[in-house]
């Protein structure tokens, strides 16, 4: 009976540990298996926060390729500017710029007198320095040019000018010239290319630091013998001229179109 008992107590152990031994490989199995049907989504999950080449790729814009450029842009003062340039690295590239092409004619007013057709005849060439401090199309553009701005005028006051009839004068004749170097300061913007054409589209505003333009004035009437009216007639002329603040500070807007060379 005791042999019994023993041999019964033996086999229930034996049962026990048997039951145990599935139960934990049962549980080793089923995680396995929940992990191993979690580590894809983990893996995708993670490639999906991780940025990808082609992703960069896509966001690369023409402010974060090195290289040589060439473009050509309309602008309002002047009114046509050819450039070149090279980018350096993501943040910085220089221009090397020509402006001018063509003249353009304004009325002004200054002491009740109308002046008409005053020529104005623009002429840049600058270097400019773009920074892109957000490392994306938007820029910041600084530079410098040697300034060959003139500006003509042939005038017949009327009336009176200078407390004198006008008569005295003649024909005004003011050649005008600002300093040679005039800062520049702007804001731009270059979009990516054009497909795969190597073409982009760029913007820029700002303003060319002139100065005060001088001039040098002529009489035809019998004041020209007169030194006092011939220096009243040149400060009445650089009045005429220097009074426009946007001809002092003058505007610069411009549309082009560049060819970027990868």
């Amino acid at each position: 009976m005791i042999a019994k008992n023993i041999l019964n107590n033996t086999l229930g152990a034996l049962w026990i540990g048997v039951v145990c031994m599935s139960g934990t490989l049962s549980h080793d199995t089923s995680s396995s298996k929940v992990s191993s049907s979690l580590h894809p989504k983990e893996v995708k999950s993670k490639e999906n926060n991780s940025p990808s080449p082609q992703n960069s790729q896509f966001l690369e814009t023409p402010s974060q390729r090195k290289g040589w450029f060439v473009g050509i842009r309309a602008a309002y003062v002047p009114s046509a500017i050819g450039e070149i340039g090279y980018q350096f690295n993501n943040t910085f590239k220089l221009r090397l710029l020509g402006a001018g092409l063509r003249d353009y004619f304004r009325t002004l007013n200054v002491d009740g007198q109308n002046y008409q057709r005053i020529k104005f005849k623009p002429m840049k060439i600058g270097l400019m320095a773009d920074w892109y401090p957000w490392k994306n199309a938007l820029r910041l553009t600084g530079g410098i040019a040697y300034n060959g701005d003139k500006i003509r005028l042939d005038h017949m006051p009327t009336g009176t000018l200078l407390g004198q009839p006008a008569n005295v004068f003649g024909t005004i004749s003011a050649r005008y010239k600002y300093r040679p170097i005039a800062p520049y300061l702007g804001i731009g913007f270059d979009t990516d290319s054009l497909g795969s054409t190597g073409l982009s589209l760029s913007a820029d505003a700002g303003f060319w630091f002139q100065g005060r333009a001088r001039s040098v004035v002529n009489l035809s009437g019998p004041g020209q013998s007169s030194a006092l009216l011939v220096t009243g007639a040149k400060i009445h002329t650089e009045k005429l001229i220097n009074s426009h603040k946007l001809l002092r500070t003058t505007p610069m807007i411009s549309i082009g179109i560049r060819y970027l060379f990868f």
